[in-house]
């Protein structure tokens, strides 16, 4: 028997409108009528329910989810299995009952949201993930399905409980996998361990979706699909966004995890930086915690390496590394006493010819002072331009006008929304003063 209306879960839950209808399974609103308040309730198919290493999974992250105290996630109240008129045991998940819309809802209705809605629920949805990055969990499947925004513009992120678990359910559910599969992470796509790196790529999937109206990647199949993310570059983001927002978005869709922000925390640091006119700090390059990547080795060390004919580091530094502390000097270079004689008179000799050096120029100096002095380098003021450093006056490189040039920054582009469900069309971009 399926869940319907007025069926009571464990004797407690008592199923009253379904939500929605998902690749796992059901959404239903409910009372507890322990409590006497409404909660939703995720029942899961049978096919999950009856697999005994998914159930495990489940069940763990839901008590690791029920521990995550924030405004940005939909909390996990209960966990629970129940027989269902003989068909076996049904798995549920007892989550807090959101007033809100999803996210995919809310693009589909209205094509896009505008930016300052965008980067509103961009630096949300990321805060919201750092607590679980904190806690060492990561979600796996960061898409608009999963996050609810509420009347008041507070964003929720939904199914944390659910999320380990997939890794180990079949990969045949089409609607499952299809949705995971258009905000999946290369990494992710080739198999390997998710991170929290690989939340913020799929967050940065959503603001493109949000900021653009379309996916970057489109295909027939899931396969398809996860084959782009891992093989190919986005499209280019619409022309009419400010190039801080494209860089935003740029920098969370490359393919190396060790090259994006390595957590939602970083994420949301960016998005604010970007809502206050300014560019988005590069990330920090180094390799994740226990996984090596290119990225991690600093382009000194590397030329240092590479100088080395056997690719190691120099034999000096090697000693350092494994005498264990205690240093073996070198011996020391003597001189017989007519070497000594020779280097003092080479060194004499030496500071002779610096002076009458100098007595050579000063004399020509003074002849032709009517010359022009020969040119100089000084210091402007301004550092040197590196790349992905951040400009003097990044409030000019934020906002260009149709011909490329600095304009100024609208206050209204990092104006916090007071309500995303305004989904009002993309504003117009601010007019540069002539």
């Amino acid at each position: 028997m399926s869940p319907r209306v007025g069926v009571t879960l464990s004797g407690r839950y008592r199923l009253q409108r379904l939500i929605a209808t998902g690749g796992m399974g059901q959404v239903w609103e409910a009372v507890d009528s322990r409590l006497g308040r409404r909660v939703a309730v995720k029942v899961l198919k049978q096919e999950f329910s009856a697999d005994p290493e998914f159930i495990e999974r489940f069940r763990a992250e839901a008590r690791t989810t029920a521990m995550l105290n924030h405004p940005g996630i939909a909390s996990v109240h209960d966990y629970g299995e129940t027989q269902m008129n003989g068909e076996g045991r049904t798995a549920y998940l007892v989550m807090e009952l959101v007033n809100g819309e999803p996210l995919n809802s809310v693009l589909k209705r209205t094509g896009r949201l505008s930016l300052r809605h965008t980067l509103d629920m961009l630096e949300q949805t990321g805060r919201a993930l750092q607590v679980a990055h904190a806690a060492g969990l990561v979600h796996r499947d960061v898409k608009p399905g999963n996050i609810l925004i509420t009347p008041t513009g507070q964003v929720k992120i939904t199914d944390f409980g659910i999320a380990k678990a997939v890794d180990a359910a079949p990969v045949t559910q089409t609607g499952m996998v299809m949705g995971t599969a258009q905000y999946i992470a290369p990494e992710q796509a080739l198999g390997h361990d998710a991170s929290p790196a690989s939340d913020v790529y799929s967050l940065g999937v959503v603001g493109y979706e949000a900021v653009s109206g379309k996916r970057p990647f489109t295909g027939d199949g899931a396969l398809t699909v996860a084959m782009k993310h891992i093989k190919e570059a986005p499209p280019p983001l619409p022309s009419d966004l400010p190039p801080n927002v494209r860089e935003l978005i740029e920098i969370t869709l490359v393919k190396n995890p060790g090259m994006r922000y390595r957590s939602g925390g970083p994420f949301a640091d960016a998005v604010a930086a970007v809502r206050a006119g300014r560019r988005p700090p590069r990330p920090n390059q180094g390799a994740p915690a226990g996984r090596a990547t290119p990225a991690a080795i600093p382009s000194g060390t590397q030329a240092r390496v590479a100088a080395s004919p056997t690719g190691r580091a120099p034999a000096a530094r090697r000693s350092r590394a494994t005498t264990g502390g205690q240093r073996t000097q070198p011996p020391r270079r003597t001189f017989s006493s007519g070497q000594r004689a020779l280097l003092w008179a080479a060194g004499v000799l030496g500071a002779f010819a610096i002076i009458i050096a100098v007595l050579i120029v000063m004399k020509h100096d003074s002849g032709s002072q009517q010359q022009s002095p020969p040119p100089t380098v000084t210091d402007t003021g301004q550092p040197p331009s590196k790349p992905g450093s951040t400009p003097a006056n990044p409030t000019y490189w934020t906002n260009r006008d149709a011909t490329g040039n600095p304009g100024r920054q609208s206050a209204r582009w990092h104006s916090r929304a007071a309500v995303l469900t305004d989904h009002r069309a993309m504003p117009p971009r601010p007019e540069t003063p002539q």
